[in-house]
């Protein structure tokens, strides 16, 4: 047989070999066998590597799993063949999305609204709202989640969408559209999430709003389905702590945050907030083992380390109180409580006068409104004329 015939056999063969298994990848799928059908696509890709229906089944399947890397592989395979695919790119950025690759997500969704013959896709929307959120461009964020709803009433991540914008709500201080959302999904929450979250939601919302007595009834709500859940234990304990409850108890405040504590023993912030309610009965002993078991279990939290120098400020130990701050702020320099603290301190010792007011002006560029800083600024200022 001549070499001209026997190539056109070899490509005939190939081609129905790679059919072949992208039909019994079909068939898989099909039979609900995604394993057999992911291996089906492979096989069929062995076969012709530039197979676009294979790759793009292999990618859809393995993107369905949540197998992100390997489907961001096979949409990558895709558009190097055709790069002009929009709704590749759209389902290439939410693999990088899944896999926290934002600056690539935004790339690809950018290359999917310029690809796309019609652009208005829920999926697409919904995809580029999760990244703006992770970002925290919480307008934008807002804005991509209403397209959808607006496209689909009936999405099928509309539930998720509320429960996002809850919380961008609840971060903008919209509180009233936070406790809609909230309030909406309570009966049908987005998995993993149940309705014991979003009544924690609802009780957040509530304390933000300084309805404290709504909020209590949320949290008592969780410990009624759930007594021992960690985290109603933890709000409420931190409630019945808070100055200006018409209930504030102290003694109950230790008595919920031990019980948490005991609930989940790997939570550092309960045992931050012993460590706050005991400062503020004055019991610095007690106060400081709390703290030290919330560093040991993160020591990165800078709000930790904060109150850990005020602590330190307060028994006299100001070069320990010192070296709290400046790890508090090694690790997040833009906290004003901090640097309020710390020129506290400058004041107080050694005279320190130029330090302090430097401390007190980055705490006043942070948080430009707060009345206690600027009074204390203005007063330095005068006395030692710097500024």
């Amino acid at each position: 047989m001549a070499q001209p015939q026997l190539q056109v056999l070899s490509q005939k063969l190939t081609r129905l070999n790679e059919e072949t298994w992208i039909l019994a990848g079909s068939l898989a799928q099909q039979l609900d066998q995604p394993d057999f059908a992911i291996f089906a696509y492979e096989t069929a890709l062995r076969h012709n590597p530039y197979s676009i229906p294979a790759l793009t089944e292999a990618a859809t399947m393995c993107k369905g799993r949540e197998i992100h890397q390997k489907a961001a592989t096979y949409f990558e395979r895709i558009l190097h063949i055709d790069e002009n695919k929009g709704e590749i790119w759209g389902a290439l950025g939410h693999c990088y999305l899944m896999m926290d690759n934002l600056q690539k997500a935004y790339t690809a969704y950018q290359q999917a609204l310029d690809k796309l013959p019609n652009a208005m896709e829920p999926g697409l929307w919904y995809g580029i709202g999760i990244l703006y959120d992770k970002y925290g461009s919480y307008k934008v964020a807002e804005e991509a989640f209403a397209a959808v709803l607006k496209m689909d009433p009936n999405f099928e991540k509309a539930n998720e969408i509320y429960y996002r914008l809850g919380f961008i709500y609840m971060q903008q201080a919209k509180y009233d559209l936070s406790l809609q959302c909230f309030e909406y999904i309570q009966n049908c929450p987005p998995k993993p999430l149940t309705k014991i979250d979003i009544w924690l939601k609802i009780g957040h919302v509530h304390e933000q709003q300084k309805e404290y007595t709504l909020a209590r009834s949320d949290y008592e709500r969780v410990l009624k389905e759930v007594p021992n859940h960690a985290k109603g234990l933890q709000h409420l304990g931190w409630l019945y702590h808070i100055d200006g409850t018409s209930f504030r108890n102290p003694e109950l405040a230790i008595s919920f945050l031990t019980r948490s504590s005991e609930s989940d023993p790997d939570d550092a912030f309960t045992f931050y907030q012993l460590g706050r309610c005991y400062m503020a009965q004055g019991k610095h002993t007690k106060a400081y083992e709390a703290y030290q078991k919330a560093v040991f279990k993160d020591e990165k939290d800078p709000r930790f380390w904060c109150s850990i120098g005020v602590l330190y400020f307060q028994i006299g130990q100001a070069k320990d109180a010192l070296d709290a701050y400046i790890r508090a702020i090694s690790f997040d320099s833009h906290i004003s409580e901090v640097w309020f603290n710390l020129g506290i301190l400058y004041e107080s010792c050694n005279n320190q006068m130029n330090d302090a007011i430097d401390a007190f002006s980055r705490a006043l560029e942070l948080d430009p409104g707060n009345a206690q800083i600027k009074a204390r600024l203005d007063a330095l200022t005068r006395q030692h004329g710097k500024r």
